[in-house]
């Protein structure tokens, strides 16, 4: 059954089958630790709706079981376990993530000193997750991973967040309040530390100074022009195109005219100033002092809206938009003495070349993707063509041998031979008109599901197709310098409508796309299983040629040789 391993911030898909309970088992190599198991339920801002939403060995049950801790045992070897189960489909929508957290109680011991600490995952249809702990040194507690919501599923991702002020720390953090509602009576041979008044008072005053100093964080942030990419285009979602042209060159022709537009404001109405400002009693020089330091602020302002226009692209939009408009006050703010003011109008303008310029950048990654595309499409027709002219070539040469080896042995009156001949020169002619229907018919051909669990894990799949008359070559060609293991083909199946059956699959799956801006990536979250079921709903085909498990023989040896076995 499939089973991964998530190395620090990696993620997963989880099966969510309807009634499914996961099994959380935390392993570690050593009796003489003792460490406990931690699952807290919190919404989107990390905080818990209640106490209730703690389980741990003193408070075993979250909603009647929904989250239930089984207990501790000896796994063998020196092992040692704590489990848990999860059913995800009783979960709350109000709870967005379960933290899974391992904690020391003894204050002398710390999470570096532990052998083979690790999470592991599984559920009750095989699929199984590993999460080992990484860079973990003095910390106490630490998260070693979570379960959070995706859209309408679950994924599960490895954390090794580490706490070195203890479990009060991290349960305060997610909103616990010790001594409230959670119980710390003591149990069969454990005995909770106890908190005096002192130390309830200590935390209550770190607990204000953690939301002054994230109170502090917070208006920081606004201030950072994020540049991660990644992180910018989950939080921006889609982009969508401001001004929609046809084409970049329309672009280029609207970003001139507005250019054109800012140039002429810039002459006289870009920036405002004091009209009755004197120096040394004269309002002419003052007047000449405020236009001066009028094209002073002009400057610095054009200089960072320049700046702005030379990185802005469709994933750091918003930010750059929001950097300018800061730009813009910190210039008013320093020209306030004179009442010096970029005005709205000009400012407006500078935002939307900011805009126009994005869509034209993104307008021009797309038509050079659509073309680097096609090319691949004509290369790939190219070799279709060739294949399908040396196939036909062969087949006519073989009839016409035949014909003459049949010819012959009419002549011998030989009746065996006669018999052979046919039957060769029949399958001959039959292997011609499928080469010259494969010909006329372009949309005959192979759909493939093929995965590379080393480079994408057990969840991802591409839906393909291709016209070659042998389809594995080009999945060969697919698993190029551009990964770094072989696919495994999981269904390979004849259509005379190949590419119908393949747009099909793809509206079947549409949802679950990696990839939601270039459709012509045909990567999707799903397992080869459903995708064979889908197949089956849609062409009736009961006896479909179907690997269910990856062999991925590079990267299991890979991974072997890695662990030295």
């Amino acid at each position: 059954m499939p089973h991964s391993v998530l190395s620090k911030g990696g993620n997963s898909t989880l099966p969510t089958h309807n009634g499914e309970r996961l099994s959380v088992d935390l392993q570690w190599q050593s009796s003489s630790f003792d460490v406990d198991l931690f699952l807290v339920m919190v919404d989107s801002n990390g905080r818990v709706s209640s106490n209730e939403a703690l389980v741990f060995y003193n408070q075993r049950q979250y909603l009647d079981g929904a989250v239930e801790y089984v207990g501790r045992k000896s796994a063998g070897a020196g092992a040692q376990e704590h489990s848990a189960t999860i059913s995800l489909s009783r979960i709350p929508h109000s709870v967005q993530r379960i933290a899974i957290a391992a904690s020391l109680d003894s204050s002398d011991q710390v999470l570096g000193q532990l052998r083979d600490l690790r999470l592991i995952i599984k559920s009750t249809s095989g699929v199984s997750f590993e999460v080992p702990a990484s860079d973990l040194s003095s910390e106490n507690v630490a998260v070693m991973g979570e379960i959070y919501r995706r859209s309408d599923g679950w994924k599960v991702r490895s954390v090794s967040q580490g706490w070195t002020g203890g479990l009060e720390s991290f349960l305060a953090e997610h909103g616990v309040t010790l001594g409230g509602e959670v119980s710390t009576a003591p149990t069969a041979g454990r005995v909770p530390p106890a908190l005096g008044q002192q130390r309830l008072s200590d935390l209550h005053d770190l607990e204000h100074r953690i939301r002054e100093k994230e109170a502090v964080l917070k208006e920081l942030q606004s201030l950072i022009v994020e540049t991660r990419e990644i992180k910018l285009l989950q939080e921006l979602g889609i982009y969508e195109f401001a001004h929609p042209l046809d084409d970049a060159i329309q672009y280029k022709g609207r970003l001139d005219q507005l250019r054109a537009k800012i140039k002429e404001t810039a002459k006289e109405r870009a920036v405002t100033g004091a009209a009755n400002w004197a120096v040394n009693g004269s309002l002419p020089d003052g007047a000449r002092m405020v236009r001066e330091q009028c094209r002073l602020m002009l400057r610095a302002y054009n200089a960072e809206a320049d700046n702005c226009i030379r990185v802005v692209r469709s994933h750091n939009l918003e930010p750059t938009r929001s950097r300018l408009t800061r730009a813009k006050d910190s210039i008013q703010k320093l020209g306030r003495s004179m009442a010096i003011r970029i005005t709205e109008e000009y400012h407006e303008l500078r935002l939307a070349e900011i805009q126009l310029t994005a869509d034209y950048h993104l307008k021009v990654s797309e038509e050079r993707e659509m073309q680097r595309a096609l090319r691949e499409e004509l290369r790939e027709q190219e070799k279709v063509e060739r294949e399908l002219q040396k196939a036909r070539e062969k087949f006519e040469k073989e009839r016409d041998q035949y014909e003459s080896a049949l010819q012959i042995a009419i002549n011998s009156g030989d009746v065996s031979a006669i018999a052979t001949m046919q039957a060769r020169l029949d399958q001959a002619e039959l292997n011609l008109r499928d080469i010259e229907n494969r010909e006329a018919n372009a949309r005959a051909g192979y759909v493939y599901v093929i995965s590379n669990l080393g480079a994408f894990g057990d969840q991802i799949v591409k839906i393909g197709m291709t016209r070659r008359l042998e389809p594995t070559e080009r999945i060969r060609e697919l698993s190029g310098a551009g990964v770094p293991f072989l696919y495994d083909i999981h269904v390979l199946f004849f259509s005379d409508d190949a590419s119908g059956l393949e747009s099909q699959l793809h509206r079947e799956f549409e949802d679950r796309r990696v990839n939601r801006i270039n459709l012509r990536r045909e990567f999707f979250y799903a397992t080869p299983h459903e995708v064979r079921e889908a197949v089956r709903r849609i062409v009736g085909a009961t006896t479909l040629e179907f690997k269910e498990e990856a062999e991925a023989s590079e990267f299991r040896r890979s991974m072997s040789m890695s662990k030295g076995e």
